[in-house]
């Protein structure tokens, strides 16, 4: 090649590549220069706030506090990600702005402001932020974990106008996961330095490329109650005054707040459900909603979210809002302003009291924001803590809700009575709190003591423990038709404590000293769901039931016989949204297991019955419940179990191991029974440890916090664990070699014909046996399960391999008589000491069936989801594997086709092979 040449062309290529690349420069530079003027802070908020230059960064003055939170709706194009598959439509639209810089510049009274923007619709990032920053949750700043759309803003606000004005961008990963980058310009009105309940920060998010730019995206509007410099200006900041046409209750029938628990602790958590009560007058006909009659609807539910607490902690801030029934499970939070309401309360030490005044927010619709302002501010609330509970009063907190208005003015709406629900229930106990027990006579005559029959000495559950707490499963005559909860409401005069620093008084407690006194008294509080509750037309007076499914709560009050185990007691019937009125008119009769009874068949039982005339259109039948009894000493129990279960997983396999280790010699000092070893009956085993270990995996990097529960540590059930990983592993290594030593002198053998013929129409018969097996069991099981087709196929195979594994020998068994050798392939150690292993958990799973609860994700040994276990199968499988190895010692004692007719057993003859040594045995070959 002629070198001057090269060197022209060289030449000539960089001086192309040179002018090529200054081209690309100047047309990247006029790109960006097009991309910042268009961009630009000027274009955009110039007329909003004036641009001007940074000089100072300040610290007092800002235009939000470090976090702001808010409300936004639209930009569904990017927000609304319906094409996910684990994606829910969010039916809160939260956002925060989050400060990061302010500076000072040339302009008075105009700040520079950097800062940023996420929008988020989902539920546990809302309740990082929902407290409102007294409260705060953990956060993180990861906004690609969560799925956020993150704006990074800069702009300038106006302390004289309230404006704000900021120019930004984002991105975040479009339906099809591709990046698309997002610029925008934000645009606030009301952002002022102090506040109060009139004010409202709202604006808007505008997309800055046009609409048919793939980066575009739908205009967002937005709402945030300010919560800077906040002054209250609709209560009484003296807190004396009280609550002006609130119902007047004396102050000794609430309860008062402590010094170390005040107002805002008890509403600190987000979600305060109360539900509704109206007026006797109140119908479907004529709506008695607080938001007028425009509604359509009674709203069920009413929610408190605190905003804000004062420094001084003795006033707050609230977002009331009443959804409709379909929001009834809903997320912290709602986006639909039109049916809430803004308040701001204080507690009236004097009455022990909280009073609120609320206002509505105005033009707020789904589709935009940017309008709201706080309209009528007539709407009053009051709450309180009772300090008696009853059976016709079991609320922690109840309250009212009021009008200000004329009767005849246009708003106007009777008093409505509000109370926690079921949910909510026993979350706030203060301290002073007692019941009153008022159907005693009542249920004396209901409910005669009842002799000890039988053993007397059976112990029962002791009234104060957790054991009284139970699920009902209804039946009716044609089987189940509905399920409940009950839970005790109060235990004496005190009510149940859901907390161990809460201790019940002595004067709750029946004495000791006191000889025959087992009556204890208690209160529940129960609540049933029906789906068929046409077979009890009396349920449903009012015909209250909705998409088939009737809600009944009961109340009840009575006696635990402790000797016994009987609780019966007189219950009240709340009647409806609309009414009122009870039924009290029930009498509930419930029997628990004794504490030293079968685990297996324990049951509590009891039935719900109406003492009513049958004319009365009021009475029902005879409702008929059981529940499986979960006594915490039986808990207890189960640790002990699970500890002795992974001792004798240990065990197992570290036997499974010697077993193997047995084979290994015996087939070293017998080279000769080497090929006489099924294959496929090595694989089976080796499999048989292959898959728990692959199944586990996840496991040792996942911690199973409902089993974590049960364990005395975490640390402990994870070393277990991974001492039971580590013997499993080296039992499947084991077995790994053992096939290679198999493998290896088959295919070393020189006369192997014979052998892998053999081995050819064991699988031929082997793979058939199993398939047939496998659909005849499958079948079988999905006439009776109701679980899903995915799970019942899942958990059945893995079942059914546990099964396989158990008949282990069949394969061997199978080639021995295909091959018809008199060979002792199998040490007697390895075919017997396996079976044994294989058989012990099937003993076990039937003690363990009588002995204790049926807790599910506890089983470690014997694991009912790897194997078939039952009390039928825990007898076939113990008599299927003992078969199996009795037929494998008769093979190698008396011939593989002794069980066989005559004319099928063939004839054996001897080919001697070369001996490496004097152990070795002569191989024996069928003709």
């Amino acid at each position: 090649m002629d070198c001057s040449i090269f060197s022209t062309s060289t030449k000539l290529l960089f001086f192309r590549a040179s002018l090529l690349s200054i081209i690309m420069f100047f047309m990247c530079l006029n790109i960006v220069h097009g991309t910042a003027t268009e961009f630009g802070y000027g274009s955009h908020c110039g007329s909003v706030v004036p641009d001007s230059e940074a000089i100072d960064e300040e610290f007092h003055t800002l235009p939000f506090p470090g976090r702001q939170n808010g409300y936004y709706s639209g930009g569904d194009n990017v927000l609304n990600r319906s094409s996910d598959r684990y994606y829910y439509p969010p039916v809160s639209k939260v956002l925060v702005f989050e400060t990061h810089h302010v500076y000072t510049t040339r302009v008075k009274d105009v700040f520079k402001v950097e800062g940023n923007l996420i929008f988020q619709s989902s539920y546990y990032y809302e309740q990082s932020f929902s407290n409102h920053g007294r409260y705060p949750y953990s956060y993180s700043s990861d906004s690609s974990a969560r799925g956020t759309l993150d704006f990074d803003f800069h702009g300038f606000w106006s302390r004289t106008t309230g404006k704000l004005c900021m120019v930004g961008l984002g991105y975040i990963y479009s339906k099809e996961g591709e990046v698309l980058h997002l610029r925008a310009v934000l645009k606030l009105n009301n952002v002022k330095n102090t506040s109060d309940i009139n004010t409202l920060i709202t604006g808007t998010m505008d997309s800055l490329y046009p609409a048919d730019n793939p980066n575009y995206f739908d205009p967002i509007s937005m709402l945030m109650f300010p919560q800077g410099s906040y002054r209250y200006t609709k209560v009484s900041k003296n807190f004396n005054q009280g609550c002006p046409g609130g119902t007047d209750v004396p102050g000794k029938s609430s309860l008062s707040l402590s010094r170390t628990r005040h107002v805002c602790d008890m509403f600190s958590v987000q979600d305060n459900a109360f539900e509704l009560e109206y007026s006797s007058g109140c119908g479907s006909s004529k709506s008695c909603s607080p938001l007028g009659d425009d509604l359509g609807y009674s709203p069920r539910l009413m929610y408190l979210s605190m905003i804000q607490c004062s420094d001084d902690v003795l006033s707050l801030r609230f977002l009331i809002e009443f959804p409709d029934d379909n929001t009834y499970m809903r997320y912290s939070g709602s986006s639909n302003f039109s049916t809430s309401l803004i308040g701001e309360g204080s507690w009236d030490s004097k009455r022990n009291r909280l009073c609120i005044v609320a206002c509505r927010i105005e033009d707020a619709s789904s589709s935009s924001l940017e309008k709201s302002h706080v309209g009528d501010c007539s709407t009053r609330l009051s709450l309180r803590f009772p300090a008696i509970l009853s059976i016709r009063n079991t609320s922690t907190l109840v309250g009212e809700i009021w009008s200000e208005k004329a009767r005849n003015e246009s708003g106007f709406f009777d008093r409505i009575v509000f109370r926690d629900t079921k949910n909510n229930r026993g979350r706030i106990q203060l301290q002073g709190l007692k019941y009153e027990y008022m159907e005693t006579d009542q249920v004396k005559k209901s409910c005669p003591k009842k002799s000890i029959n039988g053993n007397s000495s059976r112990q029962y559950p002791d009234g104060y423990s957790a054991d009284m707490a139970f699920s009902m499963t209804i039946k009716g005559p044609k089987g189940r038709i509905g399920w409940g909860s009950s839970s005790p409401l109060a235990v004496g005069d005190q009510p149940h404590q859901m907390f161990p620093f809460l201790i019940p008084s002595s004067s709750s407690r029946p004495k000791s000293s006191d000889a025959g006194v087992s009556l204890l008294n208690i209160s529940y509080a129960m609540r049933i769901d029906l789906s068929r509750s046409e077979l009890f037309p009396g349920l449903d007076p009012f015909n209250q039931s909705s998409n088939g499914y009737l809600e009944i709560r009961i109340s009840a009050e009575g006696f635990y016989d402790l000797d016994t185990g009987n609780l019966c007691m007189v219950g009240c019937r709340h009647l409806g949204l609309h009414n009122k009125s009870t039924d009290c008119g029930i009498v509930v009769d419930v029997h628990f297991p004794p504490l030293n009874s079968d685990r297996k068949g324990s049951k509590i039982k009891g039935i719900i019955k109406s003492t009513r005339e049958k004319t009365d259109h009021l009475h029902f039948e005879p409702l008929e419940f059981s529940g499986r009894a979960y006594y915490s000493s039986w808990a207890a129990e189960s640790i002990w179990r699970m500890d002795f279960e992974m001792v004798m997983s240990v065990i197992s396999n570290t036997l499974a191991i010697v077993f193997v280790v047995l084979q290994i010699i015996h087939m070293r000092r017998h080279p000769g029974v080497c090929p006489s070893v099924s294959l496929l009956m090595l694989v089976i085993l080796a499999l048989g440890y292959l898959i728990p270990l692959v199944l586990n995996l996840e496991a040792m990097f996942d911690q199973d916090s409902e089993r974590s529960v049960w364990m005395r540590s975490g640390i402990w059930l994870e070393v277990n664990e991974v001492i039971i990983r580590a013997v499993t592993m080296v039992a499947f290594l084991l077995h790994i070699r053992l096939l290679m030593l198999s493998w290896t002198a088959r295919c070393s053998e020189e006369k192997n014909k014979a052998l892998w013929i053999a081995e050819k129409r064991g699988l031929y018969l082997c793979f058939p046996v199993y398939i047939a097996g496998g659909l005849i069991i499958g079948a079988t099981r999905q006439q009776h399960s109701s679980s899903y087709i995915e799970q019942a196929i899942l958990g059945g195979s893995r079942a059914y391999a546990g099964l396989i594994l158990d008949a282990f020998l069949f394969p061997q068994i199978v080639f021995n008589m295909f091959l018809n050798s008199k060979e002792p392939a199998l040490s007697r150690f390895f075919y017997i000491g396996f079976t044994l292993v294989r058989l012990v958990p099937h003993g076990y799973d039937l003690y363990r069936a009588n002995n204790y609860i049926d807790m599910a994700d506890s089983y470690i040994y014997a694991n009912p989801t790897a194997d078939y276990y039952s009390t039928a199968w825990d007898y076939i499988i113990p008599m299927l594997g003992l078969f199996f190895a009795a037929i494998i010692y008769l093979q190698q004692r008396l011939g593989c086709r002794c069980f066989l007719p005559k004319r099928f057993r063939g004839s054996v003859t001897y080919d001697e092979l070369p001996v490496d040594s004097e152990e070795q045995a002569p191989l024996k070959h069928s003709t």
